[in-house]
């Protein structure tokens, strides 16, 4: 990676717990088969992206159970939670969070459709019908000028298999 340059991985949170008038959504949490697979998806980013140096989360409970088991895939690397990923975010908050990363390497995680529209907006892209799947991730690369680019879009059954 060249000097300056930063990589960010944007992943959705795994899968949860189905809405219910009993539960907040805030409170949903991962399921037993989405523990499983995030366990099997961090393990493909660490390959994909071995170094790196920070995470940040959606303070929403699947959010951050997402972004622990990311983090023991890195031997428990440090978690952020931020206002900055959560559901009802705006473009603003996003924009100061990614301008406030001073690692060059970091994994973000939180919600769709959040997710997607920051990525268009951060890559200067139009997209009519994207979307990540629950475990799914953009790999965005933005250089020293602050342009980003998008190097990859995974589905979760790619990363769990790398």
């Amino acid at each position: 990676m060249e000097k300056g340059q930063r990589f960010l991985v944007l992943l959705r949170h795994g899968i949860a717990e189905e809405r219910s008038v009993t539960k907040a959504d805030g409170e949903r949490e991962l399921t037993d088969e989405g523990h499983k697979r995030m366990k099997e998806i961090a393990r493909g980013l660490r390959k994909l992206l071995p170094k790196a140096e920070a995470i940040y989360s959606s303070p929403l409970v699947r959010c951050k159970q997402t972004a622990d088991r990311v983090a023991r895939a890195y031997d428990d690397l440090a978690i952020e939670t931020t206002e900055a990923l959560a559901p009802d975010s705006e473009l603003p908050a996003f924009r100061e969070l990614v301008e406030g990363i001073k690692v060059r390497r970091a994994i973000l995680v939180g919600h769709e459709p959040t997710l997607t529209r920051f990525m268009l907006d951060l890559t200067r892209m139009k997209a009519e019908a994207l979307e990540l799947k629950k475990g799914g991730c953009y790999g965005i690369r933005v250089d020293a000028q602050g342009v980003a680019q998008l190097e990859w879009m995974l589905p979760p059954r790619v990363t769990r298999r790398v």
